[in-house]
């Protein structure tokens, strides 16, 4: 029997985290939080700010200081989407490498679409230079807001508006198309499983936390085989975040990939196979039992 489940906007909205880095004007910050809670969204994470609390982000909150009282202030960047297993970045302009870039129209569809896989983030820059390049180099995606070319000049609290004026309107969208469910188990329990793109996928995907880790092992292992000169890797690892960024690993990829990384470690080091296994392998690596 098939029943209709109802994807409310507000708990699509509630898994899409604004993120502002290192902000220096309070009253950017309150003016942030009046949009976001216009547009229904409640989580705000600040990364370093130059000034907060402040009288002047709760005088331009107008209303909307319970977004500003449950606040989340963080040191890093890697802290503020540790948990996130999707995470934009905004880019005004080109970069060195390109990136897979999305205007917002398409990027807030696809962190809507996205939010029954874990936690989105949308993170925003200083208000003179935005984000550095390490900073978006930890995005998967980033996204840009197509303004006049003569005058692209948009301060950070209204591109906010912007992204959470999309955000909402999408999320309006996914609430008025209801999922059909089936009440046959293995359908369900599919049903549950990540969607990625148009593909249904059978494994969690990797949070950022986790990349956070794996990117280190990686560049470790390709110093441990001389591939990398780890005083001078040039472009290399922006390059390795960026294919692994666009791949998306799931768990169980993510450990596979990290075990390997271990194997080839332990190989070139000369400890594998360990003392205990050698007696038991043969000369071609195949085990006698």
């Amino acid at each position: 029997m098939n029943v209709v489940q109802p994807i409310d906007c507000h708990q699509t909205l509630s898994r899409i985290r604004i993120v502002m880095v290192n902000t220096t004007l309070p009253a950017n910050i309150g003016a942030a939080a009046r949009a976001m809670k216009t547009m229904g969204l409640s989580h705000l994470t600040l990364v370093d700010p130059k000034t907060f609390p402040s009288p002047d982000a709760t005088a331009l909150a107008a209303g909307a200081a319970n977004i500003l009282d449950n606040v989340t202030i963080v040191k890093t960047l890697e802290e503020a989407i540790a948990d996130c297993t999707l995470v934009f970045g905004t880019s005004a302009r080109s970069r060195t490498i390109p990136w897979p870039l999305l205007d917002v129209r398409s990027a807030t569809k696809l962190a809507t679409d996205e939010t029954s896989n874990g936690e989105i983030a949308i993170v925003f820059g200083r208000e003179d230079r935005g984000l550095t390049n390490e900073e978006l180099a930890q995005a998967q995606f980033h996204l840009t807001i197509p303004v006049n070319e003569e005058y692209g000049v948009l301060n950070v609290a209204a591109a906010i508006q912007v992204v959470c004026y999309e955000l909402r309107m999408n999320a309006l969208l996914k609430q008025d198309k209801p999922v059909q469910s089936n009440s046959n188990q293995k359908e369900s329990t599919q049903q549950q499983m990540p969607l990625i793109g148009h593909m249904q996928w059978d494994e969690p995907l990797a949070d950022q936390a986790m990349m956070q880790q794996f990117y280190p092992h990686l560049e470790a292992m390709l110093a441990d085989i001389d591939f990398i000169d780890p005083k001078n890797p040039r472009l290399l690892p922006l390059r390795l975040r960026r294919l692994f960024g666009r791949v998306r690993l799931d768990r169980m990829e993510y450990n596979l990939l990290r075990g390997i990384f271990g194997r080839v470690q332990a190989l070139s080091k000369g400890t594998w196979p360990p003392a205990s296994m050698q007696n038991s392998v043969t000369p071609s690596g195949i085990n006698d039992e």
